[in-house]
C-alpha cells in the first residue's frame, strides 16, 4: 500500500500515513469477518466478559511482545537524538546519518517481520505438544524453528551485507546518503544473523508459558544492552555516528547468545524426558 500511495498516487509521506491507516482498517474488517463466521465457535456478549484468571495469563505472555515493541520505540528515539548530535560534526552533516538510519530501520522492519512470522508461527505447535506431553515433538518443532529462522536470516544477512547500495537505492539515490549509508548499513547488520537465536529462544519461552524468561530477554537486549552501548560506543575510538550503528550488532551477539544458551540449558533439558502416555480415550 505504501509504495502505491507514495509513488503511483504521488502523495509522498502523507500517502504512507493514509496507506498505513487504511491497511489497519482493512485488517480489522478481515479479522471481524472471520470471528463472526467461524464454524468452531460462536461469539456472544458474554464472550467479551473479562475473566481475571485468563486475562492475567494472556497479559503475562503478551508482555514480551509488548515490551519488545515499546523498547524499539524508545531506542529509536535515542538513536535519532544521538545521530543528530554526532552527525552534526561528521563530514555528512546532521541530516544524512539520520536519513541513513531511517532507511536501515525500514529495511529492518521488513526483514524482521518475516522472521518474526516464522518464529511466532511455531508457537501454537510447540505449546500444544508441550501441553499434550509430547516432548519429542516439542524438540522436533524447536529444531525445525531453528533451521527455518537461521536459513532465512543467513540469506537476508548475506544479501544486506553484499548489496547495501542496491537496497538503499530502493529509497533514495542521494550521493551523500549512499556514501554514508553503505558503511553504516554494513555496521548495523554486521551480526544480524544472531537475531535468529534471540527469536528462537524468546518464542520458545512464550510457547511454553515461561513469561518471566520471555520478558527478561525482551528487555535485556533492547534496554539493558543497547541503551548503554548507544551512549558509550560513539565516544570510543572516534566512532561518532558509526558508534550509534555499532550498538546493534554488539547487542545482537550478546543478547542472542544469552537467550539461546539459557533456553538450551533449561527448556531443552526438560524436553529430553520421555513422552507422557496419551489419554485412554485416544488410545486404540
Amino acid at each position: 500500500g505504501d509504495p502505491v500511495a507514495i509513488f503511483v498516487l504521488d502523495m509522498g509521506i502523507k500517502g504512507a500515513a493514509y496507506a498505513t491507516i487504511l491497511g489497519q482498517f482493512v485488517s480489522f474488517l478481515i479479522c471481524a469477518a472471520y470471528l463472526t463466521r467461524s464454524r468452531s465457535f460462536r461469539l456472544s456478549l458474554s464472550s467479551f466478559r473479562l475473566e481475571w484468571r485468563l486475562l492475567k495469563q494472556v497479559m503475562a505472555l503478551g508482555a514480551s511482545s509488548f515490551l519488545t515493541q515499546l523498547s524499539i520505540v524508545i531506542v529509536t528515539i535515542v538513536n535519532n537524538i544521538l545521530l543528530v548530535k554526532y552527525g552534526a560534526v561528521s563530514p555528512y552533516g546532521a541530516d544524512i546519518p539520520l536519513a541513513a538510519f531511517v532507511v536501515i530501520m525500514k529495511l529492518f522492519q521488513i526483514v524482521l517481520n518475516i522472521a518474526i512470522g516464522i518464529a511466532a508461527g511455531a508457537q501454537p505447535i510447540v505449546g500444544y505438544n508441550y501441553g499434550a506431553g509430547r516432548y519429542s515433538r516439542v524438540r522436533e518443532s524447536v529444531r525445525f524453528l531453528t533451521a527455518a529462522c537461521l536459513g532465512y536470516n543467513v540469506l537476508v544477512w548475506a544479501l544486506l551485507l553484499a548489496f547495501p547500495r542496491a537496497f538503499i537505492l530502493l529509497f533514495n539515490d542521494d550521493p551523500g546518503l549512499l556514501a554514508a549509508g553503505v558503511p553504516a548499513m554494513r555496521v548495523y547488520y554486521a551480526a544480524y544473523v544472531m537475531m535468529s537465536f534471540q527469536m528462537i529462544g524468546q518464542n520458545t519461552f512464550v510457547a511454553l508459558g515461561r513469561a518471566k524468561s520471555a520478558v527478561f530477554f525482551s528487555l535485556f537486549r533492547k534496554v539493558i544492552l543497547v541503551t548503554p552501548l548507544l551512549l558509550l560506543l560513539p565516544r570510543l575510538w572516534g566512532l561518532g555516528a558509526y558508534g550509534v550503528f555499532a550498538a546493534e550488532p554488539v547487542s545482537d551477539v550478546i543478547g542472542g547468545a544469552a537467550c539461546f544458551i539459557t533456553m538450551m540449558c533449561t527448556v531443552w533439558r526438560e524436553m529430553k524426558r520421555p513422552d507422557e502416555p496419551a489419554p485412554a480415550s485416544l488410545q486404540e
